[in-house]
């Protein structure tokens, strides 16, 4: 017998309280963060669960994880948001819209930006679906001659992190920041270094 052939173990199934627990965790995280801001207190978190600190902690080790788990919704709308627009006749645009969904969905409360950055240089599974997706938007409004040759997508998402950070404290700028992005500051002088 190859080790290909060795049999799987069945996977095992999540127990009903702990799939509760996590639900309830993640609303709790949701409603003290979207009023308190990423840096609410975990404990308040647990006690608005109904859980204690260490039913917390098994879910979600670091204050990192809470918040990607939040995220992992976001970037599933943010996925799905990207496939809809791979068939938009202006691919340019389709690009600029999710780009401007992506600041959206990761300024739902202050400190969600940092997370999403953190969580994008980590490139860790919760993000990889969203990235995939936006990355095909991307390269579809490369290959329109929309995008310059010689960008990529990751620092294209990499700006918009950046953005988002601004706009979780001025909601406002989000256009005008992605718009400056878009056109640059000097149009015409792009890749020419001094």
């Amino acid at each position: 017998m190859t080790s290909d052939d060795t049999p799987k173990a069945p996977a095992r199934a999540v127990r009903a309280d702990v799939r509760r627990n996590r639900a309830r965790l993640l609303a709790a995280a949701r409603e003290m963060f979207q009023r308190d801001g990423a840096g609410a207190s975990l404990e308040g978190v647990a006690r608005l669960a109904g859980v204690g600190i260490g039913t917390l902690y098994r879910h979600f080790p670091t204050r990192q994880d809470l918040l990607e788990a939040l995220l992992a919704d976001a970037y599933d709308r943010l996925a799905v948001h990207a496939r809809e627009l791979m068939v938009s006749p202006a691919p340019g645009d389709a690009l600029a819209d999710w780009l401007h969904a992506f600041v959206t969905q990761v300024t739902t409360f202050r400190g969600m930006a940092a997370a999403a950055v953190t969580s994008l240089r980590d490139e860790g599974p919760a993000s990889r679906a969203m990235r995939e997706a936006g990355e095909a938007l991307f390269a579809r409004a490369q290959e329109a001659g929309d995008v310059p040759p010689d960008t990529v997508f990751t620092d294209a998402l990499r700006l918009a992190g950046a953005i988002a950070t601004v706009a979780e404290h001025d909601p406002d700028a989000t256009g005008r920041l992605l718009s400056l992005a878009a056109t640059g500051v000097i149009p015409g002088k792009a890749g020419r270094r001094g």
